[in-house]
């Protein structure tokens, strides 16, 4: 019978690559790692890790052994949470992670009339982009995530999360307030094929804008990266170029000297979803978080720039419902 303790230090050393991390993670002393390492290799019969100068690696066993012993953890994680719930109900933890434009709209929105009808809840909100969010969440890190994705991109879906679609966000373009097209309210992105851009650096978001100024029939010409678009405005506000802003990221504040004009459709798209792990335990705090985070749109978005409702079935990879 293999120890849940063994199974925690492995899963930690496996993330780190490190012994000294795992150590410092758990708060063990670094001989009892390497300790409970040995003796789960020796229970298995198997190497475990490729012992190297600077770094361990798994080996192929090790992986294969790791894909079992995160979802034993995390449903024993379930468990207990579902435990905790069922003798005291109103109470107990939930863990959001949320990317950053959605931690400074929808998490407040979200948060503030949970806390105010769940007040013995211990909530915790961390702000992580997907690409970090969704491990995490498969992982237990995390009860649900706020994640966003583009369409266009074409990604496949990891068939271990659940998604919720919350809106669709059709983009907009910010222009310093003294361009040439700047009284105009809706933009085809392609008349913007030959301006300087701030655009986003590597990310999702970068790769998505790519792609639609290429559909459109241009690159177009970065002459700044930042991927804080309160940056972005002040750049765009000081003559710098032009750039593509989420609609979620303009009703966070809008800077002076900066023009926002909505993007023609359909051309640009970033879904946002909530995320949970299929076949978790779905806990009524987590079930009422959902629900307060169904109704933070309306409160956060822009009046001249609604968000709109988006259809599950049309994100790539994902079957039709009424099939």
């Amino acid at each position: 019978m293999l120890e849940l303790t063994r199974l925690k230090v492995f899963c930690e050393v496996a993330s780190h690559g490190s012994f000294t991390k795992a150590a410092e993670t758990l708060g063990y002393a670094q001989p009892s790692i390497s300790h409970h390492i040995a003796q789960l290799e020796r229970e298995l019969g198997a190497q475990l890790f490729d012992r190297q100068p600077r770094r361990l690696q798994l080996t192929d066993a090790g992986q294969v052994f790791l894909d079992y012993a995160r979802p034993v953890l995390t449903q024993l994680a379930d468990a207990q949470r579902e435990v905790t719930e069922t003798i005291r109900a109103g109470s107990g933890r939930l863990r959001v992670a949320a990317f950053p434009t959605a931690a400074a709209t929808l998490m407040p929105a979200a948060a503030g009339p949970f806390r105010a009808n769940r007040p013995n809840v211990e909530l915790s909100l961390t702000e992580v982009d997907p690409p970090l969010a969704v491990p995490g969440l498969i992982g237990g890190d995390f009860d649900l995530s706020v994640v966003y994705d583009y369409p266009m991109l074409g990604a496949a879906r990891d068939p271990a999360v659940e998604l919720e679609p919350l809106f669709g966000d059709q983009m907009a373009i910010a222009l310093p307030a003294g361009h040439r097209l700047a009284g105009r309210p809706v933009l085809a992105i392609e008349e913007l094929s030959h301006e300087p851009w701030v655009t986003p650096h590597s990310s999702m978001c970068h790769d998505a804008l790519i792609m639609s100024c290429r559909n459109a029939g241009f690159t177009p010409n970065a002459v700044t990266q930042t991927n804080d678009y309160m940056a972005m405005q002040g750049l765009v506000a000081a003559g710098v170029g032009v750039a593509v802003l989420p609609r979620l990221a303009v009703a966070i504040a809008r800077r002076p000297g900066v023009v926002i004009a909505r993007l023609a459709k359909p051309v640009l798209e970033r879904v946002t979803f909530i995320a949970t792990r299929k076949g978790a335990f779905r806990s009524q705090v987590a079930e009422a978080f959902r629900a307060a985070l169904r109704s933070a749109p309306g409160n956060v978005e822009d009046p001249d720039l609604p968000l709109e409702p988006y259809d599950l079935a049309h994100v790539a990879g994902l079957p039709d419902p009424a099939e």
